[in-house]
């Protein structure tokens, strides 16, 4: 095995993994399985990593077996390379390299297993008490997704609860493509439990608890908890973490006010599904994730996040509560910055194949689609960036766009021209079709009048956003036209104490707008708050 030319963690996240290793209890075995006869580069680059992570303390013991070895045997394991972590006491396993996003996954696993805990809320450790059956869980990721590691974390949390009865596996599908292509994976994350696709998409660890216990998708149901709902009190409730709010809570934070942001998914909001940011002032280009990673690692520093809970109801009275399933956050104020979510085409058959072919994050899905047939929906910079991406990656990508020309910036547009991209212009999506993922697509032409059929693997749809605005329709905001919410040049709605900064407010909607909206909000919030407190003393 040759050594590689350069490390395969930078120095800066050697020094964030070894200060978070100081937390490691007990010695964690991480048994890898590589090809003895025929390594591959990633086989090679796993042992790289973890021969790293050993490095970095004590307690991380690496194993090397070989597939077709006695170990792999007894652990049943035939797809290189693979991990197991603590196999001895658990059933938690890696299915290809955890690299990308699910490095983060992957280090708080080895956190856990090393504490003997599984850091389950309470109810759900009572929940899975009562299982009496086997479960096998497995999540299907792409090392691109930034919502997959917390998906995967909901697995492997459960097989550290319960490891006589449940075992967790993180599948990489881009690498694995016949185990993703059994389970008609075309969106990540996707959740498998006991053969059976359960779930699409990040949950909570509540309804994936839930889910798990009675073997089918609960989505579409209301989660209840607020019989055992904690309250939690702040000057400031932002709700919302992508730019804006994170930027609204550093500032906040700095003035002096105490602040909690509540997000439903992430941390990073629309920009983790950008590959490559090229128009933020002091980089020349920076992918999405790590732009939101740096911005969300300052933000961590001032204001406590609360991830993976939604806000189901805001009520205005001597404070300002904002109702969750979990938690009563009351504040003095509240700060919009909910953003905006995928637009979708309307079009025949988008919702049947959503997740088998049809995505909205090229980001998250991509990687599904290397060697592919597959469309781009949209004019604008979103669309022009996705296609960018998807033809790095080896797919073979078509633009479609209703209008006679794009919409994108002219670098964007240079782009593609330069890399030979097709652009059909004056189309419509009329229907997507296929049996059980996408096989074709019908277009119309809207001058000519004539249809197309084309056959294509994936649909990826970049029309334009729409605002996540129920919460503010629920308390009475003013909107505009677009459903966006109105307000004054400094985040200030027509209710007292509520503000908005970011992508709901409409307008540019770019970051560097809601980074500024955000520092606005926070700083009228002050602005406000000391007025008010300066009234109340004369």
């Amino acid at each position: 095995m040759n050594t590689p030319d350069e490390k395969i963690l930078p120095q800066e996240a050697k020094k964030v993994i070894k200060d978070r290793f100081k937390a490691l209890k007990e010695k964690v075995v991480l048994a890898v399985f590589t090809r003895k006869d025929e390594e591959s580069k990633l086989d090679q680059i796993t042992l790289y990593l973890l021969s790293e992570l050993q490095e970095l303390s004590d307690k991380i013991v690496v194993r090397e077996y070989h597939i077709g070895d006695e170990e792999s045997k007894r652990y049943s394991v035939d797809r290189s390379p693979t991990i197991l972590i603590q196999p001895d006491n658990y059933s938690i396993r890696y299915t290809g390299a955890p690299l990308g996003e699910e490095g983060r996954s992957f280090i708080d696993v080895i956190l856990l297993a090393s504490q003997e805990d599984s850091g389950m809320r309470e109810k759900n450790r009572e929940a899975l008490g009562a299982l009496n059956e086997k479960r096998h869980i497995q999540v299907f990721v792409t090392l691109s997704c930034p919502y997959c590691p917390s998906q995967v974390l909901n697995g492997f949390k459960a097989a550290i609860q319960r490891p006589d009865l449940i075992s967790a596996e993180c599948i990489d599908a881009g690498e694995h493509p016949d185990l993703a292509d059994r389970f008609l994976v075309g969106a990540v994350p996707h959740t498998v439990i006991n053969n059976v696709s359960i779930s699409k998409g990040l949950e909570p660890e509540d309804l994936f608890i839930d889910e798990l216990l009675q073997m089918k998708s609960l989505q579409q149901q209301v989660v209840d908890e607020q019989s055992d709902e904690e309250v939690i009190s702040a000057d400031v409730i932002i709700v919302g973490a992508g730019p804006a709010g994170l930027t609204a809570g550093i500032y906040a934070s700095r003035s002096g006010l105490k602040v909690v942001v509540v997000e439903k998914g992430v941390v990073g909001g629309q920009i983790l599904l950008t590959p490559v940011v090229e128009n933020w002032p002091g980089f020349k280009n920076i992918p999405g994730q790590q732009l939101m990673e740096m911005i969300g690692l300052q933000a961590r520093d001032y204001v406590t996040i609360f991830e993976n809970e939604a806000i189901q109801e805001i009520k205005i009275g001597k404070n300002i509560e904002a109702v969750s399933s979990r938690h009563r956050f009351l504040g003095k104020a509240l700060i919009l910055a909910t953003g905006a979510s995928h637009r979708k085409l309307g079009s025949e058959g988008e919702e049947r194949f959503a997740g088998r072919g049809v995505s909205y994050c090229a980001t998250c899905d991509g990687n599904l689609f290397k060697g592919k047939d597959v469309v781009v929906i949209g004019g604008g910079n979103t669309a022009l960036t996705d296609a960018l991406y998807l033809h790095t990656i080896g797919a073979r990508v078509t633009i479609i766009h209703r209008e006679g020309h794009l919409q994108a910036e002219h670098i964007l547009q240079d782009s593609v021209n330069r890399e030979r991209i097709k652009i059909v212009f004056n189309t419509k999506i009329k229907k997507i079709s296929g049996t059980n993922s996408v096989q074709s697509i019908t277009i119309h032409h809207t001058v000519s009048k004539k249809e197309e059929k084309l056959l294509v693997d994936g649909v990826f749809v970049a029309i334009g956003e729409i605002p996540a605005n129920q919460l503010a329709v629920d308390i009475g905001l003013p909107l505009d036209e677009a459903g966006f919410i109105k307000i004054d040049r400094v985040g200030r709605t027509i209710i007292p104490r509520i503000y908005a900064a970011g992508d709901i407010t409409g307008g540019i909607r770019q970051i560097v707008t809601a980074v500024g909206e955000g520092a606005a909000a926070a700083i009228s919030v002050f602005d406000d708050m000391t007025k008010q407190s300066m009234q109340t003393k004369e």
